[in-house]
């Protein structure tokens, strides 16, 4: 697993139960720093994360045990020590976290959005105790629904993907989904978006889909996130895939590693590229390329020595990407 810095030029590592530390330098290079040698829970016992997000200015990270899914670690940073067990809920078994917005990080603030199987809600650290759901800010749908993953928008937006392929657009946490995009059939792997909402792309096992939230007809350029989609003007996500002779090439069933923006905090349309990762091939696509031709098949792709764990654009970056291999980065 890999976390990407925000507030610090650092990357974070996971390989079971320790975390290597490296540092961004010049032209791309990148360092090693430390090493945390070992991942044990507050009461000694060493655990594999099954993953992991950086929280209060990279200075915690917050990781997730996939034994113990009630509870969340905060582990800081400076001392390489879990210091924190978060009883989030002992009836609600979280299956995935995010930011409260998709730059928080790079702030103070405690809070975070937690996702099970079929409720989405906020968590906050400081309740204490065995309950730190926020009652008023938590979604529930009847239906199992199978959310796998969710990501935010800079004003705090949420999309949720799930296990069943379906997409659903929230504005904040507390209510049911603006918009709910039907399943084309695959399982939702990953899924991120664009920091203001327009762009969402979803990882599927053999391809990517690429969907743009603004609404066709109205004046004031809202998005689903902000306003239902009329039923016949729901989206029609553009399939990213790799060409038939590249597939043939790489002679390996692809699986996709979960598709990211490049970050850029500096206004909207910032984000330029996606980026993901099969086998030892990362590939990128060009946003507005992709848009503009409506062609899923052109982009670039890259052969590693070796197997791509995980990938991600370092921070503020659309060129410069964070690869970890099993044996190196």
């Amino acid at each position: 697993m890999l976390a990407v810095g925000y507030k610090h030029d650092r990357s974070f590592v996971v390989r079971g139960s320790r975390i290597g530390v490296f540092r961004h330098g010049e032209n791309d290079g990148i360092e090693f720093d430390t090493t945390i040698s070992r991942i044990d829970d507050t009461h000694g016992t060493e655990f594999t994360p099954s993953s992991v997000m950086l929280h209060e200015q990279d200075s915690s990270m917050v990781l997730q045990n996939r034994d113990r899914p009630h509870e969340l670690y905060r582990m800081d940073l400076e001392y390489g020590k879990v210091v924190e067990e978060w009883k989030v809920h002992e009836d609600i078994p979280t299956v995935s976290i995010a930011p409260n917005t998709k730059y928080s990080q790079m702030t103070g603030d405690k809070t975070l959005v937690g996702l099970s199987h079929n409720m989405l809600y906020r968590i906050d650290p400081r309740v204490g105790g065995d309950n730190m759901v926020v009652q008023n800010e938590l979604q529930s749908y009847t239906t199992k629904s199978h959310f796998t993953a969710a990501a935010t928008t800079e004003s705090g937006a949420i999309v949720v993907g799930s296990g069943k392929g379906e997409i659903r657009l929230f504005d904040r946490l507390g209510v049911r989904a603006k918009t709910t995009l039907p399943a084309l059939g695959e399982a939702i792997l990953g899924i991120d978006v664009t920091s203001d909402g327009r762009y969402v792309v979803a990882t599927c096992k053999t391809y990517l889909l690429l969907i743009d939230t603004k609404l066709p007809s109205d004046p004031a350029g809202k998005t689903g996130f902000q306003k239902s989609f009329p039923q016949a003007q729901k989206p029609a996500p553009r399939r990213l895939q790799l060409r038939p002779e590249h597939v043939v090439y790489m002679s390996a069933p692809i699986s996709f590693t979960p598709a990211k923006f490049n970050q850029s905090p500096d206004g909207n349309h910032s984000e330029k590229t996606i980026v993901t990762s099969t086998g030892p091939f990362v590939i990128t696509w060009n946003l507005r390329r992709a848009l503009g031709t409506g062609r899923g098949d052109a982009y670039h792709i890259k052969q590693y020595a070796d197997v791509v764990v995980a990938d991600n654009f370092r921070f503020g970056q659309d060129r410069s990407i964070v690869v970890t291999l099993p044996n190196d980065v």
